[in-house]
């Protein structure tokens, strides 16, 4: 929450608004440059604009709305004071001197004005020189200014008041800055030695429940050099300098971030009659709470938790306050040590998790339509206890309310959780957010789903603006490069055994948003963000997956031109043969983002259609599978529903039996999606499918050469589990 302006005059208001913009375009990724965004609208295909420009982006628009309004109004009644004032007294006395006079204030004001703006222009610009040069110096008393200078902006910025004192501490025999930024609520004493090192970061809280070291450690490790070594002379006197690398930098944007997350709930603290750090609190201790209660009934399975449940609370691990991991891929939870992780989450460990796990982290932001509630000071949290669920009926400042959606068939818990919800007060514009780190790149159906949980005015209506064909498509966006690339090549395997598979996707336009933040009305919500981005996230790792190459585009390019070669030589020699790998041609469909992928292709071994089909769960985003080999039946999805429960086994059963009978190959869903549960890949399932057919089809020869027919009853493969494949025999 920045300070609010002190404009008197329109260019002031104006300098406002270009600040307003510069930002926005900041935060969207976008150039401030004129002639690069007049550019960047000739594009085909504008990257990142679209799928941000929504209001579960990186930039809250219905607070941009307001500035602008506010902005804009304020320059309309200085223009109508001015007219109503000098200018019609002017033209009413009609007194040529005085129309005389008033033209020579006119156009001293004029002058006055363009001189004022040259001048702002060229002081911007010797200080961001300034800033420039200080913070690629390697001059560690330089590096210390700039240090402070920045931060002391940053906070200046958000409305906290600055101090600036210079001491010695027992700890450092070099001279020691002291940065002190306070708020109502919060004190941020930062220690910087006179080479420009971070000694120390201690946040302060008043009252002291608040106090936590992590939030200490998170901001210094903000501020402290990236690059890990330091030059520093062997005299540790006061005389002594620290030369800093050349590549040394500091986050100072995650540092801003995470003093905002600080400032917003201290202005809120100052602004309105709510403690709103107890609030966050609250929050912390319920996504504690359910993880308790979680891992009592799966026995201290936190593999499940985390996959399945409320998932992993971690306090102060990206952003001060509350998070919650919810998923990671399936390649970075290899070699996890489960026992390590639940020791480090208890412990609150945050330094020992290596995990890139996918994060929301809750925190507030300003709001022009808050619905949200607020616990009183005597409140300590949203979720009711086990006890207070059998005895508690009723509150003076909120309902309880029985959470229905955090219980079903495939859900840890089994009970309905009941929430108090507090009273929603329309006079405090401030709302709960989940900030996504990383953002997510989501279908805009799914957008919509998320975007209601705020029950602001306005967001379902916005998020289906700007379909223009230029923009890309979920898939295209999934790809995020050479998407006017139409096949990609991958190859699994090495020698006689390769089958080389080239993916290519159905071009059909499906609206995708990129995620960063999502506002929300009460914790209950997190729950159902979880679930959704859970579903989203597997569809996007299992579609990607099929545009991982592991063939440069220079090598395919040779492999084409050698094979091209060798075509010509076998077109004018007809004893020489050669023995070409095998190639398979998929098509991946999304015809149901993020619920359904579908892969098809024929198989060079049985040479028969199939298309594999992929459901994967709205509530435990696991995907089941099924292969269709082109035998039309009466079911299109044979056996499970999309609510990814295996239904009718026995009729799944008696088809499979009426295919073997048919001498048609098949694989049943339960082992295809055992399959793709263990490699989370479209790529290494299809090798797997192909080579149990090639077995398949090397028996069945067999069998035809002993018999002189097909058997019906043939005998079980010898690589049932394995799917093993044989060489292929040279033509």
């Amino acid at each position: 929450m920045p300070n609010s302006s002190n404009a008197t005059t329109v260019q002031e208001h104006l300098r406002d608004l270009q600040t307003l913009v510069e930002n926005s375009l900041k935060q969207w990724n976008l150039s401030a440059n004129t002639a690069t965004a007049t550019a960047l609208v000739g594009q085909t295909h504008p990257n990142r604009l679209s799928h941000e420009l929504h209001p579960l982006g990186p930039v809250q628009i219905g607070m941009l709305q307001r500035d602008f309004k506010e902005k804009i109004a304020a320059i309309r009644a200085i223009c109508l004071s001015f007219a109503q004032g000098p200018l019609h007294q002017s033209i009413s006395v009609g007194d040529a001197s005085s129309t005389s006079a008033f033209k020579k204030y006119s156009t001293l004001l004029k002058e006055e004005t363009q001189l004022e703006e040259a001048l702002s222009s060229v002081k911007a610009s010797m200080t961001q020189c300034q800033n420039t040069l200080r913070a690629a110096s390697q001059d560690g008393g330089i590096k210390k200014d700039h240090l402070l200078g920045s931060i002391k902006d940053m906070a200046t910025g958000l409305g906290l008041e600055c101090y600036l004192d210079t001491g010695s501490r027992p700890y450092s025999a070099l001279p020691v800055s002291i940065l002190t930024i306070g708020g109502i609520v919060i004190v941020v004493d930062i220690e910087v030695e006179s080479t420009g090192a971070i000694l120390r970061v201690k946040v302060s809280f008043f009252p002291e429940i608040h106090q936590d070291e992590r939030v200490d450690r998170l901001l210094a490790h903000n501020l402290r050099c990236k690059c890990g070594k330091l030059l520093q002379t062997e005299d540790k006197s006061a005389t002594a300098n620290l030369l800093h690398l050349p590549d040394c930098s500091r986050d100072f944007d995650a540092f801003s971030k995470n003093l905002k997350a600080l400032a917003i709930l201290d202005n809120f603290q100052k602004k309105y009659p709510v403690d709103f750090f107890h609030n966050m609190r609250a929050m912390d201790l319920d996504l504690k709470e359910l993880f308790r209660r979680e891992m009592l009934l799966t026995n201290n399975n936190i593999e499940r938790v985390f996959k399945h449940g409320h998932g992993i609370p971690m306090t102060h691990a990206v952003l001060p306050g509350p998070s919650v991991a919810y998923w990671a891929p399936k390649s970075e939870l290899l070699d996890v040590s489960w026992s390590a992780l639940e020791t480090a989450t208890e412990q609150g460990a945050n330094e020992k998790v290596k995990i890139p796990f996918h994060r929301i982290s809750i925190t507030m932001e300003e709001s022009t339509a808050s619905a949200s509630g607020y616990l009183p000071a005597d409140r300590a949290g949203f979720l009711l206890s086990e006890e207070e669920t059998q005895t508690l009926s009723g509150l003076s400042y909120g309902s309880i309310m029985n959470d229905q959606g955090s219980v079903g068939a495939s859900t840890i818990l089994q009970q309905p959780l009941r929430w108090v919800v507090p009273t929603a007060d329309s006079t405090i514009e401030a709302t709960y957010v989940a900030v996504l780190h990383p953002p997510v790149v989501v279908s805009e159906d799914l957008a919509k789903q998320l975007a209601a949980l705020s029950n602001q005015a306005g967001f379902n209506t916005t998020m289906g603006m700007n379909r223009d064909q230029g923009y890309l498509s979920l898939q295209e966006l999934l790809v995020n490069r050479a998407i006017e690339q139409t096949q990609w090549e991958i190859v699994l395997d090495q020698g006689p055994n390769a089958v080389r598979q080239l993916f290519s996707f159905d071009r059909t336009k499906c609206e995708a948003r990129l995620l960063h933040r999502i506002p929300f009305t009460h914790i209950s919500q997190v729950y159902m963000c979880t679930k959704l981005l859970r579903q989203q996230m597997v569809f996007n790792a299992l579609f990607q997956s099929c545009f991982k190459e592991t063939s440069s585009p220079e090598e395919i390019k040779k492999r084409l031109a050698t094979a091209h070669t060798e075509n010509s030589e076998d077109n004018d020699d007809s004893n020489s043969t050669v023995d070409a790998t095998p190639e398979v041609a998929i098509i991946i469909q999304t015809p149901q983002p993020p619920n359904v992928i579908l892969a098809s292709f024929i198989n060079p071994f049985t040479e028969t259609s199939m298309r594999i089909e992929i459901v994967i769960d709205p509530v435990t985003a696991s995907p089941t599978v099924r292969l269709d080999t082109g035998m039309g039946h009466a079911s299109s999805m044979m056996g499970f529903q999309a609510s990814g429960e295996f239904q009718h086994m026995q009729q799944q059963d008696q088809y499979m039996q009426h295919q073997q009978q048919q001498d048609v190959f098949v694989v049943d869903s339960i082992k295809l999606t055992q399959v793709l549960l263990l490699c989370d890949s479209i790529p290494i399932l299809v090798r797997w499918i192909l080579k149990r057919s090639f077995v398949w089809m090397k028996e069945r020869h067999q069998l035809m050469g002993r018999s002189g027919s097909i058997q019906s009853g043939r005998r079980p493969s010898s690589y049932p589990e394995e799917g093993g494949i044989l060489k292929r025999p040279r033509v």
